[in-house]
């Protein structure tokens, strides 16, 4: 069997590296194992048994992670484990985005993309992404406030890729994890609470305009803005940072990195987008069924240069670490929130998908079109 990323500590494993275990049950020397094995300690099935036990059809086998001490889902051990670090300082909007994220790769992404998301892959992160995502935004119609500092469980949710015949050809097992914008304070917080960030397939990092100075000027009595909150670039240096001294890098990072500003929506209604915005139109992608490099393109442009005037070259520089980075506007709600209650015309969400379309097409996994 190849190795399989475990979605909780994000890190490679084998199947000699991970403890399992078999449900069958019957009394007598064998304890429990309809095929003679002895497990150890009388739980374990040992290592050289393993690949045998996977084989056998007579029982349920669970794969656990000795680190992170979870079972491990088939569909991580079935297909390539595509694990996403969605990051943010607080307020940034990191919660609502990745509940829209989530229910817009079920509304939208499948239909276009020919692809499913199985949300009863994992039975807890169902029930989070129900209770503290779904059930709030699309039920109620409220807002989420953020994210608590801490050890927050990921969501694990299989995309599957299926062919005109419907047979499955692909296979993302996603893995998004949620971390609390206050857990990207300080080196001490990142190194207890993110050690995940290193090992993923892909960072999509949020930024909120609110928190640049010179569009809070602008923006300075039209709008209730966000208490300031840590800086954008002292958050990605910290990333940098992070990854650099867990993985041992001295080099340009590999793991692909999308800088995205959040809250288009505002910069929209106060006219600090200009007039032929591509961030006022909803992407190719979606209307095609294929990742549309032009419009990819363009959105990076503008983000890139609007993120030049807004702050200087700091950021800018700080991205090339990174050996592959793209930058993206999105809007999760499609307005201003009143309080926190949704906008009365409900959730709108534009270019939500953008960002994690670009990681597919990057790892192949979605048709790239050059116009």
């Amino acid at each position: 069997m190849a190795k399989f990323t475990c979605p909780y500590c994000y890190e490679l494993h084998d199947l000699s590296d991970c403890n399992m275990k078999c449900s069958y049950q019957v009394s007598g020397k064998t304890d429990g194992c309809i095929k003679g094995i002895t497990k150890t300690n009388k739980v374990y099935i040992p290592d050289k048994e393993k690949k045998k036990c996977l084989k056998c059809t007579a029982a349920k086998k669970e794969v656990i992670c000795k680190h992170s001490q979870k079972e491990i889902p088939s569909v991580f051990l079935e297909g390539k484990s595509f694990s996403i670090a969605l990051l943010g300082a607080k307020a940034s909007g990191k919660s609502n985005y990745i509940g829209v994220l989530i229910n817009e790769i079920r509304r939208s992404m499948t239909e276009t993309f020919e692809c499913s998301l199985n949300l009863a892959a994992s039975e807890e992160s169902k029930s989070y992404y129900e209770n503290y995502y779904y059930k709030p935004l699309f039920e109620q119609g409220r807002i989420i406030q953020g994210t608590n500092k801490g050890i927050i469980p990921p969501m694990i949710f299989p995309l599957r890729f299926m062919n005109a015949k419907g047979t499955v050809k692909k296979i993302a097992a996603l893995s998004f994890y949620d971390t609390a914008g206050e857990n990207l304070d300080n080196p001490n917080d990142m190194l207890i609470h993110n050690r995940y960030i290193p090992n993923a397939n892909g960072i999509i990092l949020l930024l909120d305009p609110l928190q640049v100075p010179s569009i809070r000027a602008k923006l300075q009595g039209k709008m209730k803005l966000p208490d300031q909150n840590t800086d954008a670039i002292d958050v990605l240096s910290r990333i940098i940072e992070n990854i650099r001294v867990v993985k041992n890098i001295k080099g340009t990072i590999n793991t692909p990195l999308a800088v995205v500003f959040t809250k288009i929506d505002a910069l929209e209604q106060f006219d600090i987008l200009s007039e032929n915005s591509n961030l006022k139109n909803e992407s190719e992608h979606l209307r095609r069924g294929v990742f549309v490099k032009t419009d990819f393109e363009s959105v990076n442009l503008e983000v890139q240069r609007l993120l030049e005037n807004w702050l200087a070259e700091d950021l800018p520089m700080l991205v090339k670490n990174f050996k592959n980075y793209a930058f993206f506007g999105v809007s999760a709600l499609g307005g201003i929130p009143n309080g926190d209650r949704v906008g009365g015309d409900g959730i709108k969400p534009r270019r939500v998908l953008d960002p994690l379309l670009w990681l597919l097409a990057e790892n192949g996994y979605i048709v790239t079109a050059k116009r």
